[in-house]
């Protein structure tokens, strides 16, 4: 019984992970793509307007859940192993 939770509790935290990793390869992509377009000071300052209020809205949101759930599944795994020890 305790190597089917430890298995589940080490896959959580790679696939949380993997999540995380995600996001950011995502974010490094955006940042990439602002870097390539034009470099006028107003061009910046609206992209930069822009990258805060889209990270904010999306990345933001999707790290919580990732770690939420994660948090979620640990806390089960734990009262799992105290309760069927």
């Amino acid at each position: 019984m305790y190597t089917y939770l430890m298995i589940v509790v080490i896959l959580v935290g790679v696939i949380s992970l993997i999540g995380t990793i995600i996001v950011g390869k995502k974010v490094n992509k955006v940042s990439k793509d602002y870097e390539m377009e034009d470099d006028r000071t107003s061009a910046q300052l609206k992209r930069s307007h822009e990258y805060e209020s889209q990270s904010l809205k999306v990345n933001l949101k999707v790290l919580t859940l990732i770690y939420v759930v994660t948090f979620i599944l640990s806390i089960i795994a734990l009262i799992a192993y105290i309760f069927l020890r």
